[in-house]
């Protein structure tokens, strides 16, 4: 079976169906359908394992699940306002 053949500009990444025209253009890239499309040609050992990462957060008390942990804690950067600009701001306001 012929894979079916698509053009990925290479600036963009923009996708196109294959155009011998195109196919020559050196911004232009020929590519398959598997490059352009891999959600299509998932393996059921691969849909396993994205099923184990996409389950919910495991109830207090169980065993926590293996996988990845992309909890993250970051602290908001505190607010800096020049004092010289605040006063220049600020003139003319009632005190």
């Amino acid at each position: 079976m012929e894979e079916k053949l698509y053009i990925r500009v290479k600036s963009d990444g923009f996708i196109y169906d294959y155009n011998e025209r195109m196919a020559v253009h050196p911004s232009c890239e020929v590519v398959t359908e598997r490059e352009v499309y891999p959600e299509r040609f998932i393996t059921p050992e691969v849909a396993q394992k994205i099923e184990e990462f996409t389950k919910p957060a495991p109830k207090r008390g169980r065993k926590p699940r293996k996988g990845l942990d992309l909890a993250t804690d970051i602290s908001e950067e505190p607010v800096y306002t020049d004092p010289e600009l605040a006063a220049e701001a600020a003139r003319g306001w009632p005190e």
